[in-house]
Protein backbone atom coordinates (compact mmCIF):
# COMPACT_ATOMS: atom_id res chain seq x y z
CA UNK A 1 0.00 0.00 0.00
CA UNK A 2 1.53 3.56 -0.81
CA UNK A 3 2.34 6.28 1.49
CA UNK A 4 -1.06 8.61 0.57
CA UNK A 5 -3.33 5.53 0.37
CA UNK A 6 -2.08 4.32 4.11
CA UNK A 7 -2.66 8.17 5.45
CA UNK A 8 -6.05 8.12 3.32
CA UNK A 9 -7.55 5.16 5.78
CA UNK A 10 -5.97 6.61 8.65
CA UNK A 11 -8.29 9.66 8.06
CA UNK A 12 -11.16 7.47 7.56
CA UNK A 13 -10.40 5.51 10.47
CA UNK A 14 -10.01 8.37 12.53
CA UNK A 15 -12.95 10.15 11.58
CA UNK A 16 -15.01 6.48 11.77
CA UNK A 17 -14.24 6.51 15.23
CA UNK A 18 -15.14 10.14 15.95
CA UNK A 19 -18.75 9.31 15.02
CA UNK A 20 -18.51 5.59 16.81
CA UNK A 21 -20.31 7.39 19.84
CA UNK A 22 -23.54 7.57 18.21
CA UNK A 23 -26.55 8.72 21.10
CA UNK A 24 -29.89 8.19 18.51
CA UNK A 25 -31.26 5.18 19.46
CA UNK A 26 -32.64 6.38 22.74
CA UNK A 27 -36.36 7.73 22.85
CA UNK A 28 -35.08 11.19 23.76
CA UNK A 29 -32.64 11.37 21.09
CA UNK A 30 -35.85 10.73 18.18
CA UNK A 31 -38.14 12.68 19.95
CA UNK A 32 -35.49 15.68 19.74
CA UNK A 33 -34.85 15.04 16.49
CA UNK A 34 -38.82 15.20 15.47
CA UNK A 35 -38.78 18.53 17.45
CA UNK A 36 -35.53 20.31 15.87
CA UNK A 37 -35.97 18.80 11.86
CA UNK A 38 -40.33 19.46 11.59
CA UNK A 39 -41.61 20.91 8.54
CA UNK A 40 -39.85 24.42 8.58
CA UNK A 41 -36.37 23.44 8.63
CA UNK A 42 -34.37 23.43 5.38
CA UNK A 43 -31.27 21.84 4.95
CA UNK A 44 -30.87 24.76 1.88
CA UNK A 45 -31.51 28.26 3.63
CA UNK A 46 -27.97 29.13 5.93
CA UNK A 47 -29.47 28.80 9.80
CA UNK A 48 -29.26 33.00 10.40
CA UNK A 49 -32.41 34.54 11.86
CA UNK A 50 -31.16 37.68 10.22
CA UNK A 51 -30.50 37.78 6.71
CA UNK A 52 -27.87 40.93 7.38
CA UNK A 53 -25.75 38.85 9.81
CA UNK A 54 -22.77 37.45 8.53
CA UNK A 55 -21.95 34.05 9.27
CA UNK A 56 -18.63 33.22 11.25
CA UNK A 57 -17.21 29.49 9.83
CA UNK A 58 -14.19 28.26 11.53
CA UNK A 59 -12.17 26.02 9.38
CA UNK A 60 -9.17 24.21 11.06
CA UNK A 61 -6.78 22.38 8.55
CA UNK A 62 -5.53 19.68 9.83
CA UNK A 63 -2.07 18.25 7.39
CA UNK A 64 -1.35 14.85 7.77
CA UNK A 65 1.79 14.79 5.73
CA UNK A 66 2.79 15.46 2.22
CA UNK A 67 2.28 12.81 -0.13
CA UNK A 68 3.46 14.19 -3.61
CA UNK A 69 4.63 17.12 -4.72
CA UNK A 70 5.24 16.75 -8.51
CA UNK A 71 7.50 19.52 -9.26
CA UNK A 72 6.96 18.72 -13.06
CA UNK A 73 3.10 19.29 -13.40
CA UNK A 74 3.80 22.18 -10.51
CA UNK A 75 1.11 20.22 -8.31
CA UNK A 76 1.07 18.87 -4.40
CA UNK A 77 -1.17 16.37 -2.90
CA UNK A 78 -2.12 16.99 0.97
CA UNK A 79 -3.27 13.97 3.12
CA UNK A 80 -5.18 16.40 5.62
CA UNK A 81 -8.56 16.35 7.67
CA UNK A 82 -10.53 19.90 7.78
CA UNK A 83 -12.49 21.13 10.83
CA UNK A 84 -15.76 23.17 9.99
CA UNK A 85 -17.08 24.44 12.60
CA UNK A 86 -20.25 27.23 12.46
CA UNK A 87 -23.50 28.46 14.80
CA UNK A 88 -26.97 26.33 13.25
CA UNK A 89 -29.01 28.93 14.73
CA UNK A 90 -32.34 27.01 14.33
CA UNK A 91 -31.18 23.89 16.01
CA UNK A 92 -30.77 25.05 19.90
CA UNK A 93 -32.31 22.71 22.55
CA UNK A 94 -32.33 22.52 26.55
CA UNK A 95 -30.61 19.14 27.51
CA UNK A 96 -32.73 19.20 30.77
CA UNK A 97 -35.91 18.31 28.66
CA UNK A 98 -34.37 15.72 26.63
CA UNK A 99 -32.56 13.29 29.27
CA UNK A 100 -29.50 16.10 29.13
CA UNK A 101 -28.56 14.77 25.87
CA UNK A 102 -25.80 17.51 24.58
CA UNK A 103 -25.11 16.04 21.42
CA UNK A 104 -26.46 14.43 18.44
CA UNK A 105 -24.92 13.16 15.11
CA UNK A 106 -26.63 14.21 12.05
CA UNK A 107 -26.21 12.78 8.48
CA UNK A 108 -24.50 15.53 6.59
CA UNK A 109 -27.56 15.56 4.07
CA UNK A 110 -30.22 16.27 6.22
CA UNK A 111 -28.61 19.21 7.80
CA UNK A 112 -26.98 22.48 6.60
CA UNK A 113 -23.31 22.97 5.68
CA UNK A 114 -20.59 25.25 4.17
CA UNK A 115 -20.18 23.35 1.22
CA UNK A 116 -15.85 24.16 0.73
CA UNK A 117 -14.26 23.96 -2.73
CA UNK A 118 -10.48 24.23 -3.58
CA UNK A 119 -9.31 27.72 -5.37
CA UNK A 120 -6.68 26.44 -6.57
CA UNK A 121 -7.51 23.14 -7.65
CA UNK A 122 -5.15 20.81 -10.40
CA UNK A 123 -7.72 18.47 -10.37
CA UNK A 124 -10.96 18.71 -9.02
CA UNK A 125 -12.71 22.12 -7.42
CA UNK A 126 -15.03 20.50 -4.56
CA UNK A 127 -13.65 18.63 -1.04
CA UNK A 128 -14.57 15.35 -0.97
CA UNK A 129 -17.72 14.92 -3.40
CA UNK A 130 -18.04 11.76 -3.12
CA UNK A 131 -17.93 11.03 0.48
CA UNK A 132 -20.62 11.44 3.30
CA UNK A 133 -19.45 12.62 6.47
CA UNK A 134 -21.93 12.98 9.99
CA UNK A 135 -22.34 16.58 11.58
CA UNK A 136 -22.13 16.43 15.15
CA UNK A 137 -24.75 19.13 16.32
CA UNK A 138 -24.39 20.78 20.00
CA UNK A 139 -27.35 21.93 22.21
CA UNK A 140 -25.59 25.78 21.52
CA UNK A 141 -26.33 25.23 17.78
CA UNK A 142 -22.49 24.57 16.93
CA UNK A 143 -22.30 22.30 14.41
CA UNK A 144 -19.15 20.33 13.76
CA UNK A 145 -17.90 18.25 10.30
CA UNK A 146 -14.71 16.59 10.23
CA UNK A 147 -13.49 15.35 6.64
CA UNK A 148 -10.21 13.51 5.38
CA UNK A 149 -9.02 12.70 2.89
CA UNK A 150 -6.02 13.73 0.23
CA UNK A 151 -6.59 17.82 -1.74
CA UNK A 152 -4.35 18.28 -4.48
CA UNK A 153 -3.42 21.83 -5.68
CA UNK A 154 -1.76 23.96 -8.01
CA UNK A 155 2.12 24.86 -6.77
CA UNK A 156 4.71 27.16 -8.18
CA UNK A 157 8.12 25.30 -7.86
CA UNK A 158 11.33 26.87 -7.35
CA UNK A 159 13.77 25.03 -7.92
CA UNK A 160 16.86 28.02 -8.51
CA UNK A 161 18.89 26.26 -5.88
CA UNK A 162 18.16 22.12 -6.76
CA UNK A 163 18.43 19.61 -5.34
CA UNK A 164 18.71 22.68 -2.06
CA UNK A 165 15.03 24.10 -3.41
CA UNK A 166 12.74 25.30 -1.06
CA UNK A 167 8.91 25.95 -2.22
CA UNK A 168 6.13 27.83 -0.69
CA UNK A 169 2.39 26.20 -1.40
CA UNK A 170 -0.80 27.42 -0.73
CA UNK A 171 -3.81 25.25 -0.26
CA UNK A 172 -7.07 27.95 -0.74
CA UNK A 173 -10.83 27.28 0.63
CA UNK A 174 -13.67 29.01 -0.67
CA UNK A 175 -17.69 28.60 -0.44
CA UNK A 176 -18.72 29.08 -4.13
CA UNK A 177 -22.17 29.14 -2.34
CA UNK A 178 -22.32 32.23 -0.73
CA UNK A 179 -19.83 35.87 -0.95
CA UNK A 180 -18.34 37.42 1.71
CA UNK A 181 -21.50 39.22 2.68
CA UNK A 182 -22.69 36.06 3.91
CA UNK A 183 -20.04 33.85 4.96
CA UNK A 184 -16.40 34.97 6.49
CA UNK A 185 -13.94 32.22 6.82
CA UNK A 186 -11.78 32.35 10.55
CA UNK A 187 -9.05 29.42 9.22
CA UNK A 188 -6.84 27.86 11.79
CA UNK A 189 -3.77 25.92 11.53
CA UNK A 190 -3.21 22.40 13.30
CA UNK A 191 0.01 20.47 12.76
CA UNK A 192 -0.19 17.95 16.19
CA UNK A 193 -0.71 15.09 13.70
CA UNK A 194 1.80 16.06 11.05
CA UNK A 195 4.35 13.74 10.59
CA UNK A 196 7.35 14.40 7.67
CA UNK A 197 7.99 11.74 5.51
CA UNK A 198 8.86 11.06 1.86
CA UNK A 199 11.32 13.33 0.27
CA UNK A 200 10.08 16.52 1.53
CA UNK A 201 9.89 18.59 4.80
CA UNK A 202 7.96 21.14 6.38
CA UNK A 203 9.59 23.93 8.38
CA UNK A 204 6.73 26.37 8.25
CA UNK A 205 2.92 26.91 8.01
CA UNK A 206 0.81 29.86 8.29
CA UNK A 207 -3.25 30.02 8.19
CA UNK A 208 -4.59 34.04 6.98
CA UNK A 209 -8.45 34.88 5.57
CA UNK A 210 -8.65 36.60 2.55
CA UNK A 211 -10.86 37.95 -0.13
CA UNK A 212 -10.96 35.67 -3.35
CA UNK A 213 -13.40 37.68 -6.45
CA UNK A 214 -16.60 37.96 -4.37
CA UNK A 215 -16.28 34.91 -2.03
CA UNK A 216 -14.42 34.70 1.87
CA UNK A 217 -10.91 32.51 1.06
CA UNK A 218 -9.10 30.69 4.05
CA UNK A 219 -5.58 30.35 2.93
CA UNK A 220 -2.74 27.75 4.63
CA UNK A 221 0.46 28.69 3.11
CA UNK A 222 3.07 25.70 3.67
CA UNK A 223 6.88 26.34 3.09
CA UNK A 224 8.60 23.05 1.79
CA UNK A 225 12.27 21.85 1.37
CA UNK A 226 13.42 18.74 -0.42
CA UNK A 227 15.64 16.06 1.81
CA UNK A 228 18.76 16.50 -0.47
CA UNK A 229 20.66 13.03 0.51
CA UNK A 230 19.32 11.44 -2.51
CA UNK A 231 20.12 13.73 -5.33
CA UNK A 232 23.41 14.59 -3.81
CA UNK A 233 24.06 10.58 -4.01
CA UNK A 234 23.00 10.06 -7.22
CA UNK A 235 23.11 13.40 -9.56
CA UNK A 236 25.94 16.03 -7.28
CA UNK A 237 28.54 13.30 -6.52
CA UNK A 238 28.65 11.42 -9.75
CA UNK A 239 29.07 14.72 -11.90
CA UNK A 240 32.18 15.95 -9.34
CA UNK A 241 33.46 12.63 -10.48
CA UNK A 242 32.97 13.32 -13.85
CA UNK A 243 34.49 16.88 -13.66
CA UNK A 244 37.81 15.44 -12.39
CA UNK A 245 37.78 12.32 -14.93
CA UNK A 246 37.39 15.58 -17.64
CA UNK A 247 40.43 16.95 -16.35
CA UNK A 248 42.56 13.25 -16.16
CA UNK A 249 42.05 13.30 -19.84
CA UNK A 250 45.43 15.21 -20.59
CA UNK A 251 47.01 12.94 -17.84
CA UNK A 252 46.99 10.03 -20.19
CA UNK A 253 49.79 9.13 -22.38
CA UNK A 254 49.27 10.15 -25.86
CA UNK A 255 50.60 6.87 -26.84
CA UNK A 256 48.66 4.63 -25.78
CA UNK A 257 45.64 5.55 -28.12
CA UNK A 258 42.75 6.27 -25.90
CA UNK A 259 42.67 9.69 -24.93
CA UNK A 260 39.72 11.28 -27.62
CA UNK A 261 38.11 8.13 -26.54
CA UNK A 262 37.86 8.82 -22.87
CA UNK A 263 36.97 12.45 -23.57
CA UNK A 264 34.07 11.21 -25.99
CA UNK A 265 33.03 9.25 -22.90
CA UNK A 266 33.13 12.04 -20.50
CA UNK A 267 31.21 14.32 -23.29
CA UNK A 268 28.32 11.65 -23.33
CA UNK A 269 28.29 11.06 -19.89
CA UNK A 270 27.62 14.98 -18.76
CA UNK A 271 24.77 14.39 -21.48
CA UNK A 272 23.11 11.75 -20.15
CA UNK A 273 22.75 13.72 -16.81
CA UNK A 274 21.71 16.95 -18.45
CA UNK A 275 18.90 14.25 -19.91
CA UNK A 276 18.63 12.92 -16.12
CA UNK A 277 18.12 16.43 -14.57
CA UNK A 278 15.83 17.68 -17.00
CA UNK A 279 13.22 15.30 -16.25
CA UNK A 280 12.51 16.21 -13.19
CA UNK A 281 12.17 20.09 -14.24
CA UNK A 282 9.16 21.82 -15.61
CA UNK A 283 9.76 22.53 -19.31
CA UNK A 284 9.38 26.14 -18.59
CA UNK A 285 10.98 26.83 -15.09
CA UNK A 286 11.74 30.47 -13.97
CA UNK A 287 14.43 30.33 -12.60
CA UNK A 288 16.33 28.36 -14.34
CA UNK A 289 18.50 25.78 -11.78
CA UNK A 290 21.95 26.91 -11.09
CA UNK A 291 22.68 23.40 -11.50
CA UNK A 292 21.45 23.76 -15.13
CA UNK A 293 24.33 26.22 -15.87
CA UNK A 294 27.06 24.45 -13.90
CA UNK A 295 26.02 21.39 -16.34
CA UNK A 296 25.58 23.16 -19.63
CA UNK A 297 29.47 24.82 -18.73
CA UNK A 298 30.64 21.37 -17.61
CA UNK A 299 29.27 19.45 -20.78
CA UNK A 300 30.92 22.55 -23.55
CA UNK A 301 34.08 22.31 -21.39
CA UNK A 302 33.95 18.68 -22.27
CA UNK A 303 33.21 19.42 -26.01
CA UNK A 304 36.35 21.86 -25.66
CA UNK A 305 38.22 19.17 -23.92
CA UNK A 306 37.87 16.80 -26.92
CA UNK A 307 38.71 19.64 -29.45
CA UNK A 308 41.51 20.18 -27.54
CA UNK A 309 42.66 17.18 -26.93
CA UNK A 310 43.11 16.43 -30.81
CA UNK A 311 45.06 19.15 -31.14
CA UNK A 312 47.54 18.44 -28.41
CA UNK A 313 48.06 15.11 -30.41
CA UNK A 314 48.57 16.86 -33.45
CA UNK A 315 51.36 18.75 -31.70
CA UNK A 316 53.01 15.73 -30.24
CA UNK A 317 52.71 13.70 -33.56
CA UNK A 318 54.14 16.86 -35.49
CA UNK A 319 57.07 15.88 -37.70
CA UNK A 320 60.50 17.20 -35.94
CA UNK A 321 61.39 18.38 -39.42
CA UNK A 322 58.83 20.98 -39.26
CA UNK A 323 60.63 24.01 -37.40
CA UNK A 324 59.41 25.05 -34.04
CA UNK A 325 59.06 28.49 -33.26
CA UNK A 326 61.32 29.88 -30.86
CA UNK A 327 59.12 31.44 -29.14
CA UNK A 328 57.45 28.07 -28.58
CA UNK A 329 60.92 26.42 -27.76
CA UNK A 330 61.69 29.33 -24.96
CA UNK A 331 58.48 28.76 -23.46
CA UNK A 332 58.94 25.06 -23.11
CA UNK A 333 62.25 25.33 -22.23
CA UNK A 334 61.44 27.66 -19.61
CA UNK A 335 58.71 25.44 -18.21
CA UNK A 336 60.71 22.22 -18.77
CA UNK A 337 63.94 23.67 -16.79
CA UNK A 338 61.73 23.87 -13.36
CA UNK A 339 60.48 19.96 -13.67
CA UNK A 340 62.03 17.30 -11.45
CA UNK A 341 63.64 15.40 -14.29
CA UNK A 342 64.67 17.81 -17.13
CA UNK A 343 66.49 14.67 -19.02
CA UNK A 344 64.51 13.79 -22.14
CA UNK A 345 65.05 17.49 -23.18
CA UNK A 346 69.39 16.73 -22.62
CA UNK A 347 70.47 14.38 -24.59
CA UNK A 348 74.18 14.94 -24.11
CA UNK A 349 74.53 15.95 -20.43
CA UNK A 350 78.14 14.75 -18.82
CA UNK A 351 76.54 15.23 -15.30
CA UNK A 352 72.86 13.86 -14.77
CA UNK A 353 72.77 15.26 -11.52
CA UNK A 354 73.47 19.02 -11.98
CA UNK A 355 69.66 20.36 -12.67
CA UNK A 356 71.17 23.51 -13.86
CA UNK A 357 71.21 24.93 -17.33
CA UNK A 358 74.29 27.71 -17.76
CA UNK A 359 74.20 30.26 -20.62
CA UNK A 360 76.12 28.59 -23.38
CA UNK A 361 73.96 26.04 -23.11
CA UNK A 362 70.98 27.63 -24.09
CA UNK A 363 71.41 27.17 -27.97
CA UNK A 364 72.45 23.34 -27.21
CA UNK A 365 69.02 23.43 -25.18
CA UNK A 366 66.49 24.86 -27.66
CA UNK A 367 67.98 22.54 -30.37
CA UNK A 368 66.68 19.24 -27.90
CA UNK A 369 63.24 20.70 -27.95
CA UNK A 370 60.87 18.16 -30.02
CA UNK A 371 57.26 18.62 -30.74
CA UNK A 372 56.76 15.56 -28.37
CA UNK A 373 57.94 18.45 -25.67
CA UNK A 374 55.50 20.65 -26.76
CA UNK A 375 52.61 18.39 -26.48
CA UNK A 376 53.56 17.62 -23.41
CA UNK A 377 53.94 20.76 -22.17
CA UNK A 378 50.37 21.58 -24.21
CA UNK A 379 48.99 18.82 -22.11
CA UNK A 380 50.33 19.99 -18.73
CA UNK A 381 49.06 23.31 -19.46
CA UNK A 382 45.65 21.93 -20.74
CA UNK A 383 45.25 19.95 -17.18
CA UNK A 384 45.56 22.89 -15.21
CA UNK A 385 42.94 24.80 -17.00
CA UNK A 386 40.41 22.42 -16.85
CA UNK A 387 40.79 21.39 -13.16
CA UNK A 388 40.89 25.09 -12.23
CA UNK A 389 37.62 26.16 -14.49
CA UNK A 390 36.12 22.99 -12.77
CA UNK A 391 36.99 23.63 -9.18
CA UNK A 392 35.99 27.51 -10.29
CA UNK A 393 32.24 26.09 -11.24
CA UNK A 394 31.78 24.00 -7.96
CA UNK A 395 33.16 26.82 -5.52
CA UNK A 396 31.03 29.35 -7.35
CA UNK A 397 27.90 26.90 -6.81
CA UNK A 398 28.89 25.54 -3.47
CA UNK A 399 28.64 29.71 -2.18
CA UNK A 400 25.66 30.50 -4.34
CA UNK A 401 23.45 28.09 -2.21
CA UNK A 402 25.31 28.89 0.82
CA UNK A 403 24.63 32.53 0.76
CA UNK A 404 20.92 31.74 -0.29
Amino acid sequence: MKHGQKITCFWKIFIGLNLLHCVMTSPDARRLLKDLFDDDYSSIVMPKQRHSDVMNVTVRFIPRGITEFNEVAGQISIAMGVDIRWNDEYLLWSPPKYGNLTHLLIPEEQIWTPKLSIANPSDRVPIFPEDQFSVRLFSTGQAMLLKGGTVRCTCKPNLRYYPFDEHVCFVKLITLDHVFTEISFLPELKLDVYENVGEWDLFDSEAESSRFDLFSCAVFKFKIKRRPEFSILTICIPILCLGLLNACVFLIPPECGERISFAITALLSFAVFMTIVSAVMPRNTDPVPILCYVLMLMLLESGLIVAVSITGLRLYYRPDSQKIPDCVQRVVSALTTLDSHPQPLVHNSESPDNHSVFPEQDQHLLRSVKWSHVGRVFDYFCFIVSFCSFTLYVLIYAIIVMVS
